[in-house]
């Protein structure tokens, strides 16, 4: 008889999926991990939050929690947003966990803009809010199409992306669309002072500037899934090659890691591949990867393949 597993920590290595949802650079050798460890038909699951030691290796269990998630973000105060399968929304503040059921269409994506608001996001154009009130609430939203990415850098100067070349900007509590002639679901976006860079599926990005859209050379066919500002320089991570870096309105490939997912930058430009975690100080990559054998396990990884 084939044994029952309550929890996917009891499953055998061999049998279980390890997904990093995002991950976070706390200093200059220790990180922060949201991942994923779930059966490989994702019928059991717990999200954990990892606090890992780049030199020893070492991993501290922060949280965890028997769930699925969807995203994780979290701010250099560690306000954390984290958003799970059935509209369960987890933030931490300073005071620890709330947590609130949302009644809404699937929602895949989180973002906070530290102390001023919260948001989760997600099919049918739907974007919640938590702003310091008592409970969430959804904003207005001119669209109905899915939302993918959200980016800011005040309450004024906030954009969110999604389907159907949607490109959404805050007004108050409302989001206007932008309208762009270009036939893509842009999946990432990135907020500077004079522009707003967009990217998404078949290798389509590019920016937005005093209601003009200008298209990047990108020379790749795959999605883009993460956009990010390092050292002064614009890198862009996609599902297929890794990283690469805008110069002079074109990409150049930077590393080939593969399918990766997030990017985030500090004193590191930091990339969550699947189990694996990457960083990159301007000159050079160090990597690890992560696994669980009766605890979350983190070994470095040979990273002379980056080229």
């Amino acid at each position: 008889m084939t044994p029952v597993h309550k929890k996917v920590v009891d499953l055998p290595p061999e049998m279980q999926s390890f997904n990093a949802l995002n991950a976070y650079e706390l200093g200059r050798d220790h990180i922060r991990v949201a991942c994923q460890l779930s059966d490989v038909h994702e019928e059991v699951g717990e999200v954990a939050i990892l606090r890992i030691s780049m030199i020893s290796m070492g991993v501290d269990l922060e949280d965890a929690f028997d769930e699925f998630a969807m995203a994780f973000h979290s701010t250099r105060t560690h306000r954390d947003v984290l958003l799970e399968i059935g509209g369960l929304v987890r933030l931490h503040t300073n005071s620890g966990w709330r947590t609130d059921v949302l009644k809404s269409s699937f929602l895949i994506g989180a973002y906070s803009l530290d102390t001023l608001a919260d948001f989760v996001f997600g099919d049918d154009g739907h974007i919640w809010r938590f702003d310091g009130a008592s409970a969430w609430s959804q904003d207005t939203v001119e669209a109905s199409d899915r939302i993918f990415d959200m980016h800011g850098l005040s309450k004024d100067r906030l954009y969110a992306v999604g389907g159907n070349v949607l490109i959404l900007k805050s007004r108050g509590r409302s989001w206007d669309r932008i309208e762009v002639r270009i036939g893509t679901d842009f999946r990432c976006v990135l907020v500077e002072n004079d522009r707003v860079l967009v990217a998404g599926d078949h290798g389509i990005a590019g920016y937005l500037k005093d209601d003009e859209f200008v298209l990047f050379e990108t020379s790749i066919e795959s999605d883009i899934l993460s956009i990010c500002s390092f050292r002064g320089d614009i890198y862009f991570a996609d599902s297929d090659f890794g990283v690469h870096v805008l110069s002079a309105n074109a990409f150049e490939p930077v590393a080939n890691l593969g399918y990766t997912y997030r990017l985030n930058a500090n004193e590191w430009l930091t990339a969550a591949c699947g189990e694996y975690i990457f960083q990159f100080d301007g000159a050079s990559w160090r990597g690890i990867e992560l696994s669980y054998s009766g605890g979350y396990k983190a070994e470095p990884f040979d990273t002379t393949f980056i080229k």
